[in-house]
């Protein structure tokens, strides 16, 4: 997807574990959540440890947070794991709405 089209670029690729990365590229807003979650969703498969890497988003506004919602529910549904690497903007957020206790985090896989 492109910048223009949803304010990100979505990617999805293996991680060295096995697990499916989706790493964002931009901002998450009203506009790029909910293809967000689509794109994420279309992805996932079961018993699969999926990684949300946001350590590139630079805003993520508070319509992100809807995406967190369908991932907990569709991984639920599925029987796979989830987590998010979060950027400054994700963790403000998180904290904000105090929900840093109920998003699984992780740290990245590389120094940066």
């Amino acid at each position: 997807m492109s910048v223009a089209a949803t304010g990100a670029i979505f990617t999805a690729h293996d991680g060295t574990d096995g697990s499916l990365v989706v790493a964002v590229h931009g901002d998450i807003d009203m506009r790029s959540a909910p293809m967000f979650s689509d794109f994420v969703c279309s992805r996932v498969s079961s018993k699969r440890h999926l990684t949300l890497d946001l350590s590139n988003v630079e805003f993520f506004g508070i319509a992100g947070l809807t995406v967190f919602d369908a991932v907990r529910e569709y991984t639920a549904g599925i029987g796979a794991s989830w987590s998010i690497v979060a950027s400054r903007s994700v963790t403000r957020l998180l904290q904000v709405a105090d929900l840093e206790s109920t998003i699984p985090t992780s740290r990245p896989t590389t120094d940066q």
